[in-house]
């Protein structure tokens, strides 16, 4: 069967499982097992029990005539469709493994700490871009439980490297964190229990956050990020400037560092970089620099005042014993 074809029987295959259950549940429903409904309830289950004959009507002519649905797709839904049925799995699978990027004190020229950044293996398809496979598991729902085992194995390789490095405590971990995950109701006892499974210090911890979630959803953002900052974790407001929040209401933002987005340091707007590092100190808050690819992109930066800095003139982002041999030549250098 052609490509085609196997992609359709696969869609099919994944719409039978949860439409048998949930034709099951409207079924105990119907037959009044689980209790009376009212007139309202009646009506909303008899159009919920609709939909879902609609869809197996579907899925059955998926499974009669397979290429004839598939024609009606571009290529690139069809991949698409293939993406999100592979990402449910993937994490099973184990093809999701963390690569670790330096964050660097210019003063010092001392390691700091390490942003923790996700990668996907995809067995036949290679790399998966991170602006791919996150955009796919926020629209799929499955971002939540992704964020959590990012943060553990994260968290798991600071412990590890605290250990091994004594001398160097103040070791840090950068973990982002999804706008979706902050809705989640259970997500600061879920980070605190990670912290207590691993053994890291909260003060070791940082979560990074995009300035556009500090716009969506903003009262529910503010109340979870207040928690977790109350447990002692750091708030970075990741690719600042990019966005368009209130500076106004800057100040009342439970946060710690503003990041400057790459795109202003590739582009050398450092009159940009040095608005940012000005308004950071007025705010008590701090600064690190993304994108610094060269030489004179650090000595631009010095320049304006920041001195904590990130990009590929450091090092790019490393497998742990890529980043475990960096942190040994920085420490004994």
């Amino acid at each position: 069967m052609s490509l085609l074809g196997n992609t359709a029987l696969s869609i099919c295959h994944e719409l039978r499982t949860p439409l048998t259950s949930i034709q099951g549940a409207l079924g105990l429903l119907h037959t009044g097992q689980l209790g009376c409904l009212s007139d309202e309830g009646q009506r909303v289950l008899a159009i919920a029990i609709n939909n879902v004959n609609r869809l197996t009507r579907l899925a059955n002519a998926m499974e009669d005539q397979p290429l004839l649905p598939m024609t009606l797709l571009a290529e690139g839904n069809i991949e698409q469709l293939q993406l999100e049925n592979a990402l449910y799995g993937a994490l099973d699978r184990q093809e999701f493994q963390l690569a670790y990027q330096s964050i660097v004190s210019v003063d010092n020229n001392s390691i700091i700490g390490f942003e923790a950044l996700a990668r996907w293996y995809h067995p036949s398809k290679g790399v998966i871009s991170p602006d791919i496979f996150i955009a796919l598991a926020e629209k799929n729902q499955c971002i939540h439980p992704l964020g959590l085992w990012i943060l553990e194995q994260a968290c798991r390789q600071l412990y590890t490297w605290q250990q091994q490095f004594s001398a160097h405590p103040s070791l840090t971990m950068s973990v982002n964190l999804s706008a979706l995950q902050l809705l989640q109701p259970n997500l600061v006892q879920e980070v605190q229990q990670i912290l207590e499974k691993t053994q890291v210090r909260p003060s070791s911890l940082k979560l990074e956050i995009t300035e556009s979630m500090l716009i969506e959803n903003q009262q529910e953002a503010i109340f979870a990020l207040s928690q977790l900052r109350d447990m002692g974790i750091q708030l970075y407001v990741d690719d600042f400037g990019t966005g368009y929040s209130s500076l106004g209401r800057l100040q009342d933002l439970p946060i710690d560092v503003l990041k400057i987005d790459r795109s202003f340091v590739q582009s050398q707007q450092w009159d940009i970089s040095e608005t940012i590092v000005l308004l950071a100190a007025k705010l008590g808050l701090d600064v690190i620099a993304e994108g610094v690819e060269t030489a004179e992109d650090q000595a631009a930066l010095e320049a304006v005042g920041c001195t904590k800095m990130q990009g590929y003139h450091f090092s790019k982002p490393l497998n742990s014993q890529a980043a475990t041999a960096l942190i040994t030549a920085s420490h004994y250098s």
